[in-house]
């Protein structure tokens, strides 16, 4: 039997860099090709291998303003894991290599560049992170969520095609929600939770009317230990239901069951809802790039998401926004239909064929 053609697919250590590469792994799969993932730390490296991936990994290190030692650090990890990167290389032959960002695919794309392999990396977010940045001027393809992405001066291909998702959240879409009349709120933080959520939402519940409450089901991810505090908060309320824990392993189906989500506006979360059809009201994460705000507008423009920048996330001005959606499910409707328009369900394949066509 001819062994499998190999296929590096290289990913940071965060989730949003993790799930997109898998998706797309799994689509590299059913095409017959043998995917070795190539990853710096973090904790996902488990969640790999359970998909039946071989996982390689790198030595790895950001680079940032952390002062001279440092940054001194950092470039001696990116030239440990260049020259492990190199005789990965070597010991596997790939026929192509796929990032999806983060510092441990530095190495992993400069090592294909190289020794001649084909680069294909992928940009989650609105604006490309500084790994993309500098792997973005010449890669052979350069992969976006969103039209109108800035992309440094490259002779790279660059197409739009969506970020990959898990195969549980495009199953989801075959579920419809269920009306019985009551307004369900989803709670979001990331995957480390946000305590700005556990402060802000359960005060703003709190300032609606009896009546309104009465009609209100919340169901939040909080972290571990803000899990008894929120529940205490909603236990008082008098809500048609409520539902809080640290990790949901039915995600998918809470986001079907929602009217409107609340949360940060990592990628995944905005796509997750987009692809599943459901309003949202977004406070981005304040971060050095400020990508999540870029991310929230990306939805709000397209009229599927409402904008509170961190500062002016309050319960009162929460409030206000909870209640005109719980009062104009025309407008909710509509948002739904926007977010849709958002969703590229058929990411992974689409990027998984690039892959293969550069592989040629």
């Amino acid at each position: 039997m001819a062994r499998k053609k190999t296929i590096f697919v290289a990913a940071g250590a965060s989730g949003g860099h993790v799930f997109p590469a898998l998706a797309t792994a799994e689509e590299l799969k059913k095409k017959g090709y043998a995917c070795v993932f190539v990853m710096g730390g973090g904790k996902f490296g488990h969640v790999v291998e359970a998909a039946g991936f071989k996982v390689e990994r790198l030595p790895a290190a950001a680079f940032a303003n952390r002062g001279v030692v440092r940054l001194a650090a950092a470039g001696i990890k990116l030239a440990a894991g260049l020259l492990k990167a190199l005789w990965l290389v070597g010991k596997y032959k790939p026929v192509a290599a796929f990032g999806t960002g983060g510092y441990a695919t530095v190495a992993t794309m400069m090592a294909c560049k190289m020794r001649g392999v084909p680069t294909v990396i992928h940009n989650a977010d609105a604006i490309l992170g500084r790994a993309n940045r500098l792997l973005a001027r010449w890669v052979k393809v350069v992969l976006l969520t969103f039209e109108g992405t800035p992309v440094p001066e490259t002779n790279a291909r660059v197409r739009v095609v969506g970020t990959p998702l898990r195969k549980e959240v495009l199953a989801a879409r075959k579920r419809k929600r269920e009306e019985d009349g009551t307004f369900r709120l989803l709670v979001l933080g990331g995957s480390q939770g946000a305590r700005i959520m556990s402060d802000v939402v359960p005060e703003a519940v709190a300032m609606l009317t009896a009546r309104q409450r009465a009609r209100v089901v919340v169901v939040q991810q909080a972290r571990a230990e803000d899990v008894a505090r929120v529940q205490n908060a909603y236990a008082q309320l008098g809500l048609a239901g409520y539902e809080v824990r640290a990790f949901f392993e039915d995600l998918p189906r809470k986001y079907v069951d929602a009217h409107v989500v609340i949360g940060r506006s990592g990628v995944g979360t905005l796509l997750e809802a987009a692809t599943l059809g459901r309003a949202a009201i977004y406070c981005p994460h304040r971060l050095a790039d400020n990508h999540q705000l870029f991310n929230a507008q990306v939805a709000e423009r397209a009229g599927a998401a409402v904008v509170m920048e961190q500062p002016y996330f309050t319960p009162a001005n929460l409030l206000v926004q909870v209640k005109a959606l719980m009062a104009d499910r025309t407008r909710v409707e509509a948002m739904e239909a926007a977010a849709k328009k958002l969703a590229r369900p058929n990411a992974a394949r689409d990027a998984a064929d690039v892959v293969v066509e550069v592989a040629g």
